[in-house]
């Protein structure tokens, strides 16, 4: 009869099972371990089993292994199972049994030290990662996710904005995320997602740690072409504009004057989205406060809680940094103006808009809904256009179904108009929130709605007969006269659709 190699004890299902399941994990994770480490890309799903899932397995299979030991050392200790001796809990060198027992056991403790270690560490590396953060609730974030990926801070991970350095701010997030995580595999969390984040980081803390509003400079240049409906009534026409960003300094003006060291601005706002503001506060480098309220403000005769009032920082303009989900209107400018729709087919532009701005309950459905209702319409109402140009009408349809699946997700309810963007005013009330000209002091200071503190319009009109002017134009409205406008914001009439 051949000797065993370990206590009687160990010589039991409980433990057969464990010693099955931590070996299986243990081979899993290297194969896993190895394809992560050599295969030179990120994958969201490969992360998770090797470094979140399968670990807690292996854990449970090593503990199987002396739970039941103990428990058939238990039986016998009390007659449930019959056995001639005892075995007493003493490590004996001399004994074969025990030996092989601890040099299993040093072994195995060495190898799982190490794996910790090192899986510990891949873990935490990994719960940063924007693979983690993007596509591990696949569907939750998908939105943000896909316009991460294609705004300016691509290459800056999520935890850099949504988390930055330090241990505090670090556990907090972890907190928030277990609570999140719980929600997701309950299906119970609001679509879409709400907005603003009431918790987010200061972004004194985020924001400048990159982008610095005290340095200095004047103003960047920005272009814009846009396209009429149709192209039979109307030329394209062309803005372009100096944006007064300035910087920080003694007598500095500019857009960045709302971040200024000197410059403080505190603010309420009567509704969730923070698109209503009826008092601002502005405390100048000397702690001179200016208060504006707007007309009809509760707070006229009496000054707002503490608790409701804001200090304004970067994300209360760049409210979507990086997830911008942008209106049908400048999507489809912007694609006619790359030439990835001909803006030479009939009413493309107004057709795209309308197919865009439609609500659908899933993105196959918006897909095949915007290529059937897009190839009706040509192939009957624009039957000699369509005939003579199905090439570039097909490929037009296929551009807007790319720009819809890159800013529109039915699925979370995630799209333009449930997610305010207060760069600029032309969609949202953006600066207009307090730059109205209705937000006034007692003695009837207001703050300033004029066009030309925040940008100047150098050049304007049809591409062929462009108006040039390097000290600045007057706006005039493409497509519209101006006499219309007198005292309107433009979001007053432009919601995007």
């Amino acid at each position: 009869m051949n000797k065993r190699l370990f206590s009687e004890n160990f010589y039991n299902r409980t433990s057969y099972l464990g010693a099955l399941l931590a070996a299986l994990m243990f081979i899993l994770e290297i194969v896993l371990f190895a394809m992560d480490f050599f295969s030179g890309y990120s994958n969201g799903y490969l992360g998770l089993f090797t470094y979140m899932i399968l670990p807690p397995i292996l854990i449970i299979g090593l503990l199987l292994i002396p739970i039941g030991a103990l428990q058939k050392h238990y039986q016998i200790k009390h007659g449930v199972l019959q056995n001639k001796k005892l075995p007493i809990f003493i490590i004996d060198l001399e004994n074969q049994e025990h030996r092989n027992a601890l040099g299993v056991f040093i072994v195995g403790t060495a190898i799982f030290l190490i794996m910790t270690a090192v899986g510990s560490y891949k873990a935490f590396n990994y719960t940063e990662s924007v693979s983690f953060c993007g596509t591990t609730c696949h569907n939750v974030m998908k939105p943000e996710y896909t316009a991460y990926m294609g705004s300016a801070h691509a290459r800056v991970k999520c935890v850099e904005c949504h988390i930055g350095s330090g241990a505090g701010w670090y556990v907090h997030s972890k907190l928030s995320g277990a609570r999140q995580v719980l929600k997701t595999i309950l299906n119970n969390f609001s679509r879409p997602i709400p907005v603003p984040v009431r918790d987010l980081r200061p972004a004194k803390e985020t924001c400048e740690e990159c982008h610095w509003p005290g340095k200095s400079f004047s103003a960047i240049e920005q272009e814009h072409t846009y396209f009429p409906n149709d192209p039979g009534e109307a030329p394209r026409w062309k803005i372009r504009m100096l944006m007064h960003v300035s910087g920080g300094g003694n007598g500095s003006a500019g857009i960045h004057a709302h971040m200024f060291n000197n410059n403080t601005i505190y603010y309420v706002a009567d509704d969730d989205q923070r698109q209503k503001i009826s008092w601002v506060k502005s405390v100048n480098a000397a702690g001179v406060e200016t208060i504006y309220t707007s007309k009809g403000s509760p707070y006229i005769k009496a000054a707002p809680s503490v608790d409701k009032i804001r200090k304004m920082d970067c994300i209360d303009c760049h409210s979507r940094p990086s997830h911008h989900f942008q209106a049908p209107v400048p999507l489809v400018d912007r694609a006619m103006a790359e030439g990835r729709i001909n803006a030479d087919i009939p009413l493309i532009k107004s057709k795209a808009v309308a197919a865009l701005a439609k609500k659908y309950i899933t993105e196959p459905e918006a897909v095949d809904a915007i290529r059937a209702s897009l190839l009706k319409y040509y192939q009957e109402q624009q039957a000699s256009y369509y005939a003579a140009h199905e090439k570039d009408v097909r490929a037009g349809i296929e551009a807007i179904i790319d720009i819809y699946q890159h800013n529109f997700f039915p699925e979370m309810g995630s799209r333009w108009d449930v997610y305010p963007d207060n760069i600029g005013h032309l969609i949202s009330p953006g600066c207009f929130r307090c730059h109205d000209g209705e937000h006034r002091t007692p003695g009837g200071k207001d703050i300033s709605r004029s066009c030309d503190r925040c940008h100047t319009i150098i050049e304007q009109g049809p591409p062929d007969k462009l108006q040039q002017n390097i000290n600045g134009l007057p706006f005039e409205h493409p497509f519209v006269g101006n006499d219309s406008l007198e005292g309107t914001t433009c979001s007053d009439c432009h919601n995007g659709s």
